[in-house]
């Protein structure tokens, strides 16, 4: 993510950050809420100029009366029953010249919420993916997400950012943190590159975990039924390490479940999931159930699904690790 492109991503204001916002009704009210935490632990960066929120109808009208943002309150869009998620939708995908008019959506949703399972509601996320914009649908993701903006960008009020970012990144507890690394089949070289990149900043977490062939891969073993394209992976597979990641099962048999149970046990705060949603998953339903783990997560848990946001969290945690 370049949070600095605004022109490229709707609007003529250069820099300008826009951010679709939302939350189940369960999660938006009082001040005990996570939508009233999420505006109070980050509102020098909320009510910074530079940033634009467009809130779904109930959740702005949450937003305006927390009276956190002060003169910079958020563009109302529609209510979720009246098609407000419809439009966070069409918000994320570019128009003619290439523009789009959110840089990220955050929709804070109750697991139990059915609104989870609506189409609207799956067509925002898998438009998300293709068009490189994070779904953070937790907490703790929009927080870890919030932090790494606001520590990206100058001249704004940093008033309380240190506390964010030792809070929701963590650097100094890397080497007890565990990061999930999954990949479709078409996107599986471009975790392997990823991953070859980044082998000593991902080496200092505690645990790796994968799910099968991806795992494999990561540990420098080509399948065979990946044969065929050996001559392709072998340049950009990672340093051969036995056990650098832990291999669960594949997706299709079960490894997306496993790797829910760690979420859901707070064990993984973070996922590296390079999705490809221009293909049927014949285990649509075990991607599903990985995405609801993270709601369940007890501190929420950060999936980035493209490579540009990838790049983006890896280069802000490398820079706190390096301060």
């Amino acid at each position: 993510m370049t949070v600095t492109r605004g022109n490229e991503t709707g609007g003529d204001e250069t820099g300008v950050v826009r951010i679709g916002i939302a939350a189940s009704a369960a999660l938006r009210g009082g001040t005990a809420s996570p939508l009233f935490a999420l505006l109070r632990d980050f509102a020098p960066l909320l009510a910074a100029p530079v940033v634009r929120l467009h809130a779904v109808g109930a959740t702005c009208d949450a937003i305006l009366a927390s009276g956190l943002l002060g003169a910079n309150p958020p563009t109302r869009l529609r209510p979720a029953r009246e098609g407000g998620v419809i439009t966070l939708t069409s918000m994320v995908v570019p128009d003619a010249s290439g523009r789009a008019a959110l840089d990220f959506v955050i929709y804070l949703i109750d697991p139990v919420d059915p609104i989870g399972v609506f189409p609207e509601m799956q067509a925002l996320k898998r438009q998300c993916v293709v068009h490189g914009r994070p779904f953070l649908t937790n907490r703790g993701a929009a927080s870890e997400w919030l932090a790494l903006v606001w520590h990206s960008l100058a001249g704004i009020d940093r008033t309380g950012l240190a506390a964010q970012l030792a809070h929701w990144m963590r650097p100094e507890a890397v080497a007890s943190e565990t990061i999930g690394l999954i990949a479709h089949d078409t996107q599986k070289k471009v975790m392997l590159e990823f991953a070859r990149r980044h082998h000593a900043l991902l080496s200092r977490f505690g645990r790796r975990l994968a799910t099968g062939t991806t795992g494999g891969l990561l540990n420098g073993e080509v399948p065979a039924r990946m044969a065929a394209e050996a001559a392709s992976l072998r340049p950009v597979l990672p340093p051969p390490v036995p056990g650098w990641s832990t291999a669960f099962q594949s997706g299709p048999r079960g490894g997306d479940a496993q790797i829910a149970e760690e979420v859901l046990e707070g064990r993984c705060r973070r996922l590296i999931f390079f999705e490809d949603p221009h293909v049927a998953r014949e285990h649509e339903a075990d991607i599903q159930l990985l995405e609801r783990a993270t709601r369940f997560a007890p501190q929420g848990c950060l999936c980035i699904n493209d490579l540009a946001n990838a790049e983006f969290w890896m280069t802000g945690f490398a820079s706190l690790l390096a301060a």
